[in-house]
């Protein structure tokens, strides 16, 4: 009986096989292919991607039984982009918005990531947990977009960076101010700082560890974490395997970062060679976001800011381009980040590396900076280059970014685990 009821199993299994959907392939051709940032590129080469995995890359490739066929010969292919420092868009600066509608405006601005062929992103803080939950809605399936790699709420102290609560003090505040909302006024409250957002779906810890220039209260010259504080954000979450990323502007918070064990410093407004000696020697990732600084000084006034935003980044300016001259010639390892929102039609981190370009990098630096440094930095090891056993990510662009990083701003093809999506450009 148990041999008749197993041959009947196998019978049964065989029948479900045969009637299983075949593979879906994408046979590539490319002009230029870009496989690999950091390595000569290929002429006339094929990408084969099957169900969303690439299979083969190389010249001479007959195409597979079957495989669906995309002519990319005229264009330079790339793998997709990924930007190590972004926000989520929920409507126009300054204008309070519920949490609902701002996730809902989220969905859009992650669509727009992912048609502007950033394939994966670090979230660097939201409220309320959107990024989270952005994060589960694409990973699922329910919306489009780039793999997220949340922080959850910033931690940061009353009245910091990153507080706009504009509500008046006689109103009861105490369930606002508090750990679960990154608000920390003690090593103990930093503790359980880390253990909320890690609890409630944060898979990088970001620290405001100085002031900054779009809230209202705080300044970039001004110090907000205790060097105590910053101690036990970092081993706490390293404990938990789980990096930490410093909003760092002035030199005194970029040091205490840098002695607390912090994995990388954003912005660096204020970098000296001492600093950018050991962030070299000791791995840390430097993650400037060039193009925001430059682009709020240029149209500032044109995108509505208060005044005290526009004074402020007109004096960071001063030492932020200067700093990441130092950090690039000194050899520190840099990951694109564009501090942006992708509200649609806004900058991305294409941007970010065509800005980098301008203040130094060479195209091959800043397309290193912004596929493979980027997907190292935020644990993203399926991306970063187009190669055997990899997400089937692609980004066609017309031109050559080897020669003029300024292709990057003609997309002409997104390809996301294997399935195109429809290109995305400012211009």
């Amino acid at each position: 009986m148990r041999t008749v009821l197993t041959a009947a199993i196998v019978c049964l299994l065989g029948s479900l096989a045969a009637f299983a959907a075949p593979p879906k392939v994408l046979y590539v051709r490319c002009g230029t292919l870009i496989y690999d940032a950091e390595k000569p590129p290929i002429t006339s080469a094929v990408v084969v991607i099957t169900d969303g995995k690439v299979t083969s890359v190389g010249k001479d490739i007959a195409v597979p039984a079957g495989a669906e066929q995309v002519d990319l010969s005229s264009f330079t292919v790339l793998p997709g982009f990924v930007d190590a420092h972004i926000h989520i868009w929920s409507g126009p600066f300054g204008q309070p918005v519920s949490e609902p509608l701002a996730a809902l405006r989220g969905s859009k601005a992650m669509s727009y990531a992912l048609s502007s062929g950033i394939v994966g992103a670090r979230v660097m803080a939201t409220q309320g947990f959107i990024d989270v939950a952005l994060r589960d809605a694409i990973e699922d399936g329910t919306i489009p977009g780039p793999h997220l790699v949340p922080a959850a709420h910033a931690i940061s102290i009353p009245g910091g960076h990153g507080d706009f609560n504009a509500q008046p003090p006689y109103l009861p505040m105490d369930d606002f101010y508090t750990p679960l909302h990154g608000f920390i006024n003690s090593t103990a409250d930093a503790e359980k700082a880390v253990h909320l957002q890690l609890k409630y779906g944060a898979r990088v810890i970001k620290v405001m560890a100085s002031g900054g220039v779009l809230s209202p209260l705080d300044s970039p010259t001004s110090e907000q974490l205790s060097p105590e504080e910053l101690k036990v954000i970092v081993q706490q979450a390293h404990m938990a395997h789980v990096k930490v990323g410093s909003h760092a502007e002035n030199i005194r918070s970029i040091r205490a970062s840098l002695e607390a064990g912090v994995d990388s410093i954003e912005h660096g407004s204020e970098m000296d060679q001492a600093s950018a000696d050991y962030m070299k020697s000791h791995g840390v990732v430097f993650v400037p976001t060039v193009f925001v600084v430059e682009e709020s000084v240029a149209n500032g006034v044109k995108m509505h800011f208060p005044e005290y935003v526009i004074t402020k980044v007109n004096a960071l300016a001063k030492t932020h381009f200067p700093s990441f001259q130092l950090a690039l010639h000194s050899g520190v390892t840099i990951a694109a980040g564009s501090d942006h929102s992708y509200g649609p039609g806004t900058g991305t981190v294409r941007d970010e590396m065509i800005a980098e370009v301008k203040y130094g990098m060479t195209p091959q630096q800043a397309l290193v900076s912004g596929t493979k440094t980027s997907a190292a930095l935020l644990g993203l090891e399926q991306l970063g280059t187009i190669e055997t056993g990899k997400e089937g990510d692609l980004v066609a662009v017309e031109g050559d970014p080897l020669n003029d990083i300024h292709a990057l701003e003609k997309v002409r093809m997104v390809v996301f685990q294997g399935k195109s999506v429809t290109p995305a450009n400012r211009q």
